[in-house]
């Protein structure tokens, strides 16, 4: 037996205890029927994922644009509100996270040029459901687009 297994076992406790039974772990898929998405025409689909990590979450974006071409996204949250680098989706800047409360977690990322993305996560009624608000601002102008994701 590993020296390190009990290491790795209490590791996975711990997560398992922070994050209790709500954690959205897993893939969620846009319901583009059910969601506000005013934009983006190049936008095919869209699935996020969040997987546990020791130090907090890995949240993941996949993009898949209307030609078939994909890109994907992961950052780590760790929801201590301290900016760290991030570089992704046309953004060059940082990001934070923190969570606001028992069932929401908010995202900021900030790029150049004064322009930002947040993304605010919570669970939808019915509790199978997660909304993830996005206000971003660029080029002078704000758009707000509310998704509502369902387990894959």
């Amino acid at each position: 037996m590993s020296k390190h297994l009990p290491i790795v076992l209490l590791a996975m406790l711990m997560i398992i205890t922070l994050w209790g039974a709500e954690a959205p772990v897993g893939a969620w898929k846009v319901n583009p029927a059910r969601s506000t998405w005013t934009g983006d025409p190049r936008l095919k689909s869209l699935i996020v994922r969040f997987q546990g990590h020791l130090h907090g979450e890995v949240f993941t974006q996949e993009r898949i644009e209307a030609d078939g071409r994909t890109a994907t996204v992961s950052t780590v949250l760790y929801f201590d509100g301290e900016p760290r680098d991030f570089q992704g989706f046309g953004c060059l800047g940082s990001q934070l996270s923190r969570r606001v409360d028992s069932q929401s977690v908010e995202i900021l990322r900030i790029c150049g040029g004064g322009n930002w993305t947040r993304f605010i996560r919570r669970w939808g009624v019915p509790a199978k459901e997660l909304i993830l608000d996005i206000t971003e601002h660029s080029a002078g102008r704000r758009t707000e687009r509310r998704l509502v994701l369902e387990k894959q």
